[in-house]
């Protein structure tokens, strides 16, 4: 009766944990880039999944990732919205994006990155167990870590294919675009809306959306040269973009 008793605990406490575990909340820390940081929430229930920047972008006051961060500037927040899936090959995220004074809803399918999982390389984070591993995202080389004990295929932004949540996730040899975990809480606030009402937004496909930043950047690029002396040329070391995705999936012409 004890044996039986004792297995009937364990069994109880492990069902109640993972019921916990159905609703999570990660709250990352994103250096955006050289200059600016901001927050980003994870919030997970069920299959529904949202990540939310925040509205305030700090500014470092001297440049350097360790200057006394200065008041903020208010912004509209940017959401990351998608459903958890078993075996998927590519995910449907549906996010705001800004190009001028124009903001948009997206929609994107990005594909499963290819993970390099290294079982050897561990950090504990925020009390959680953590394997590192490596992939190539959109033209970017990443280094995650990320937790088993949180068995749900989900990050920040647009991350996602490892059979647990992202705690931590950088691009490599950079001071910027990077994600790092602050707080986890196995429980979702109440007054979190898993499908904001975002309809006084145009609604475009990334296809579209990559479009109108090119299009945007190299009018920007022309204004600019317009201004120089007759003959400048500005050359770039980096292939493709600058920023974290540097090349998209619907883009033959980086395809091997």
């Amino acid at each position: 009766m004890t044996l039986k008793k004792n297995y009937f605990t364990i069994f109880f406490v492990m069902f109640f944990l993972h019921g916990l575990a159905q609703q999570v909340h990660v709250k990352y820390y994103h250096v955006r880039s050289p200059i600016a940081t901001l927050y980003e929430d994870l919030y997970i229930k069920d299959n529904d999944v949202i990540s939310v920047q925040d509205s305030i972008v700090n500014f470092n006051s001297n440049g350097t990732m360790s200057a006394v961060k200065t008041g903020g500037r208010p912004l509209t927040k940017n959401y990351f919205i998608s459903k958890l899936k078993d075996n998927e090959k590519s995910r449907d995220f549906f996010f705001t994006g800004l190009d001028r004074d124009t903001k948009y809803f997206i929609h994107d399918n990005v594909s499963k990155p290819i993970w390099k999982i290294d079982e050897s390389k561990t950090k504990k984070i925020l009390g959680y167990n953590c394997i590192k591993a490596t992939t190539n995202f959109r033209g970017s080389e990443l280094t995650a870590y990320f937790t088993k004990e949180l068995p749900y295929s989900a990050g920040p932004f647009k991350f996602f294919g490892l059979p647990g949540i992202i705690l931590d996730i950088r691009e490599d040899n950079k001071n910027f675009n990077i994600w790092k975990a602050e707080k986890v809480e196995l429980a979702v606030d109440s007054k979190i809306n898993f499908t904001p009402k975002l309809n006084n937004y145009p609604k475009i496909t990334m296809k579209e959306f990559v479009e109108l930043k090119d299009g945007t950047q190299n009018n920007e690029m022309k204004d600019l040269l317009s201004r120089m002396p007759a003959g400048t040329r500005v050359q770039s070391e980096s292939k493709g973009r600058a920023g974290l995705e540097k090349r998209f999936e619907f883009e033959q012409m980086y395809a091997h």
